[in-house]
């Protein structure tokens, strides 16, 4: 090859702001092409594609922003990547690039190239982009053109670099740059991912199966009187969480009871400190500007300790591991720790102890119950 030195940061330095392209267009030009001049055999399974053919190395001339005099219309023209070479039967070709990333399929600037080389023997144009719907645009007005013209996402070059790249550093690392970009192909839905996600609905369906069991079949007299109302407890699915909600008068203090698997909504780790997971779960939470909310949060502090001692990880309102601005106290236990026991009836009663040690820990002796009152409206 000619050009047989290429030095990346030599050729990015030279980028000069143009209005039709963006600065990661640009970095994306370079770096491709300096992937082009370092790995032979990706250069030439490419432009064999293109061309049909293999072509002499050291006739080959690959270069980015060369100047071109577009005659018929008295300006001039720089395409992104011009390359020029002979072929192993001998016979010269012209190959004109344009690379998109962001910007959009542009046919007059399409057809500004074609008028350059049009007349030279065996030439070809590409139109190379990261959007399939400006592909297919680009291929469905090819016939306007006179020379040979070629379409191809950026996820094509990216899969045939990946299998070439084995010996070449920077063939890799422009791989690793692409895909972090979104110029890899995308990963298809699998019969795997399928399946996973059929188990997790039908998991969910298991622990709505455990809150009902939970509510309908052990008691919950270790909660205050307020939340024993039968007719106005429920099990529900929302916010990330399968729990049982014992609702308060205009639901400020409301309790929730239950299972978190979504930690999207609450705005915490799981116990176990990853995002996902499934934890044993009881919340208090209230309007960030109710009022008494003050007296209520103090009151739940002074009792933290004694949760926490009863197992668990508890958070409170302003810890800075709790994001979500309405709760007040949330005590979560993973739901791993539950399942030693070989039995649905074996796990639920270790879970149901688990939820009175957090309950009576902070309504034992009655002073947050009467915080709480706070929040009910009077008369």
């Amino acid at each position: 090859m000619k050009d047989s030195q290429p030095n990346l940061f030599i050729s990015l330095f030279q980028w000069r702001p143009l209005d039709y392209r963006t600065p990661g267009e640009n970095f994306l030009t370079e770096a491709f092409v300096y992937c082009l001049h370092k790995n032979q055999m990706f250069r030439t399974r490419w432009l064999e594609k293109i061309l049909g053919s293999e072509v002499i190395d050291a006739d080959l001339r690959i270069s980015t922003r060369a100047s071109h005099l577009d005659e018929e219309r008295e300006t001039t023209i720089y395409p992104n990547i011009d390359i020029r070479g002979v072929l192993t039967s001998g016979q010269p070709f012209s190959l004109l690039v344009e690379v998109k990333w962001g910007a959009r399929y542009d046919h007059a600037q399409i057809a500004k190239y074609d008028r350059l080389i049009a007349g030279k023997p065996n030439s070809h144009l590409v139109f190379l982009s990261a959007n399939s719907i400006d592909c297919r645009n680009a291929s469905a007005r090819r016939g306007s053109l006179r020379s040979t013209f070629h379409v191809f996402e950026w996820q094509q070059i990216y899969s045939l670099l990946a299998m070439l790249s084995q010996d070449c550093r920077s063939s890799q690392e422009l791989l690793e740059f692409m895909h972090i970009h979104g110029l890899s192909p995308p990963e298809p839905i699998t019969q795997t991912a399928l399946q996973n996600y059929v188990t997790t609905r039908d998991f969910t369906k298991r622990l709505r199966r455990y809150c009902e069991k939970l509510l309908n079949e052990l008691p919950w007299d270790f909660l205050p009187l307020h939340y024993q109302d039968a007719t106005r407890q429920a099990v529900k699915d929302q916010y990330g969480r399968v729990a049982i909600v014992f609702p308060r008068h205009d639901w400020n203090g409301t309790i929730t009871i239950g299972f978190l698997y979504s930690n999207h909504d609450h705005q915490v780790k799981f116990a176990d400190g990853g995002d996902a997971s499934v934890d044993l779960m009881m919340r208090i939470e209230a309007n960030p500007a109710v009022v008494g909310r003050t007296e209520v949060v103090s009151a739940i502090q002074e009792r933290a300790n004694g949760v926490r001692q009863s197992g668990g990880v508890v958070r409170l309102d302003g810890d800075r591991d709790n994001q979500n601005a309405h709760t007040l106290f949330i005590a979560q236990r993973s739901l791993n720790e539950f399942l030693d026991n070989s039995d649905e009836t074996g796990q639920l009663l270790a879970m149901h102890k688990q939820i009175r040690d957090w309950s009576n820990a902070l309504f034992g002796d009655g002073e947050l119950e009467n915080a709480l009152k706070r929040f009910d409206p009077v008369g």
